[in-house]
């Protein structure tokens, strides 16, 4: 069981503030390692001698130097919780594992309920699975070995997940504004949208949660909504464009046009 193993944790960031904790309640022993310790507080070596897991939760630029420093005992296993960073970073160490919770951390955020990527060697996935479900994280299976595209484009689609979605509300309240509407009134107003939009695409899955005038075929809306973006952002309607082609193939997912609108919406998106 993980409570009977030594845990350290190279770095006290907001991943760690959530890690170690959640770590403590299952009985589990932790020892943090700071590069710049104080007084009573252990260096990364200190805290890393007789770990059986090593946790690099350092930043991203910084996890091959640090596990280059390390001196590794034989059977460790080291583990970072990044997303992006394949696991070739921690190739000094013995054994080598990704844990990298689908998580925003905020404030006191903690890790319980979200989805956690392992990437992990079959000796050990089970013991991270375990850890997992330990610590309340749903448990989700990635390749083995899994390079460094996969990583990126598993790192990118979390990424557009979560900031994505901030750069598209900048967006809808850049056109809020451009209707000569109070920009301090744009989130208050429009966040219940995004908000019951996603509660629909998990309840329904994303062709179900759609709405507007692509859902409805309306070509005359969607006309005047390129043409308000065109005027009203900055980079003009590109982003509303791409963004009501990415409908329309929900849309047909659906099964809720007939051929004959979509082609009228693709003609509009594409060639107006």
């Amino acid at each position: 069981m993980s409570a009977a193993r030594q845990h350290a944790v190279i770095g006290f960031g907001r991943l760690a503030r959530a890690l170690v904790p959640a770590l403590q309640a299952t009985g589990a022993v932790v020892r943090v390692g700071r590069r710049a310790p104080a007084a009573g507080e252990l260096t990364p070596t200190q805290a890393a001698a007789g770990a059986d897991w090593v946790w690099l939760t350092v930043p991203d630029d910084h996890l091959a130097a640090v596990a280059q420093a390390l001196p590794w005992q034989p059977g460790q296993l080291a583990l970072h919780c990044s997303g992006a960073t394949p696991l070739a970073a921690l190739a000094p160490a013995p054994r080598v594992a990704g844990f990298h919770p689908l998580r925003l951390l905020v404030g006191d955020a903690n890790l319980s309920g979200a989805h956690v990527g392992i990437e992990a060697a079959p000796a050990d996935r089970e013991a991270l699975v375990a850890l997992a479900q330990q610590l309340g994280l749903v448990p989700l299976a990635l390749p083995w070995p899994m390079d460094a595209a996969a990583r990126a484009a598993y790192h990118a689609a979390a990424n557009v997940a979560a900031s994505g979605v901030l750069a598209v509300l900048a967006q809808a309240q850049a056109l809020w504004t451009s209707a000569g509407l109070p920009a301090d009134a744009a989130l208050p107003a429009l966040l219940p949208l995004t908000r019951g939009a996603l509660d629909t695409a998990a309840a329904r899955g994303l062709p179900g949660a759609l709405s507007g005038p692509v859902a409805r075929g309306d070509v005359g809306v969607l006309q005047r909504h390129l043409a308000a973006a065109a005027a009203g952002l900055p980079a003009g309607d590109a982003l509303v464009r791409e963004l009501a082609l990415q409908q329309l193939r929900l849309a047909e997912q659906a099964g809720r046009l007939s051929a004959v609108q979509v082609t009228a919406l693709r003609d509009c998106l594409i060639h107006a």
